[in-house]
């Protein structure tokens, strides 16, 4: 007895599994979906698999298709419109979680991570809502927030009560024997403005963020600097309280970092290479939601 089912992937389904999962039963009578979807087989092993929870996952993988989606649209009379949305500034996974709330019942997504792509397709009216969110969100940010941690590095090992457990790239790119925490700060704050903290044992640090300029009509083809931003100067003082009651400042580190949102730049602030002792300055710029 011939069997009419779908098959993808070696896996195959009865039209009547599709149809109470996909929930329309002009699915099933679409010429196109059956001329798609659709064959015969006789293979005992080809058998209707029932509501299996991996027919479940298969059958909502399915869904997602766009040219899927787009024939039952078709078939119910609906017209939908698909585009594709490629993002520089925010994740798919962010993108898709600000999308969501805004699809009708006949929209769908495709989620490209690895290519940084979004595809939406629903009716032209909801894909033209969603071209405007995500033009607003896949944008540079106008503010930033900068996590700054200061460490010392040293030939000895520090005291239990001092010492701090580096991570794996610190420990890498500093050849110190232990490390201890002299202090941090998070600094928020409008691009453009001045940000200053106080790191603890007097050591201060302060820097400008600036977008970066960019221009395609360079003719050597500056590379797009995407959404980076610069610290602009970046500086490590310390002060210290005289005997006589005045401060002294030492400017122990003056630079600029180029730094881009979750990215962590480790910077050496030693007085030689061969210091028995050094300083080492961990930038984070963290993203939305990090803390």
């Amino acid at each position: 007895m011939w069997k009419r089912s779908i098959s993808t992937q070696g896996e195959r389904f009865s039209p009547a599994i599709c149809t109470k999962l996909l929930g329309s039963d002009r699915l099933r009578k679409c010429s196109t979906y059956q001329r798609v979807c659709l064959h015969y087989s006789q293979a005992p092993e080809h058998q209707d698999l029932g509501t299996s929870h991996s027919a479940k996952s298969f059958i909502m993988g399915l869904a997602l298709s766009a040219a899927l989606l787009a024939t039952i649209a078709a078939a119910a009379g609906v017209e939908t419109v698909s585009r594709v949305f490629t993002l520089e500034h925010i994740s798919v996974s962010e993108a898709s979680s600000a999308v969501q709330p805004l699809l009708s019942d006949h929209g769908s997504l495709i989620l490209q991570p690895s290519r940084s792509r979004l595809t939406v397709q629903d009716l032209p009216q909801v894909v033209d809502r969603v071209a405007i969110l995500v033009a607003d969100l896949d944008s540079l940010p106008d503010s930033y927030s900068v996590q700054v941690e200061l460490f010392e590095g040293g030939s000895e090992p520090y005291s239990a009560a001092t010492q701090t457990q580096a991570d794996q790239r610190l420990r890498k790119m500093f050849k110190f024997a232990s490390f201890r925490r002299l202090g941090s700060a998070v600094l928020e704050g409008e691009l453009g403005s001045l940000a200053q903290a106080d790191l603890g044992g007097g050591f201060q640090i302060s820097f400008v963020a600036h977008t970066i300029e960019y221009s395609e009509d360079t003719p050597w083809g500056s590379p797009d600097p995407g959404d980076r931003f610069h610290l602009r100067p970046l500086i490590l003082k310390r002060v210290t309280v005289q005997p006589d009651g005045t401060q002294k400042i030492d400017i122990l580190l003056r630079t600029n970092v180029l730094i881009a949102p979750k990215q962590k730049v480790y910077i050496g602030a030693g007085t030689s290479e061969d210091a028995d002792n050094g300083l080492v300055l961990i930038v984070h710029s963290q993203g939305p939601g990090e803390s």
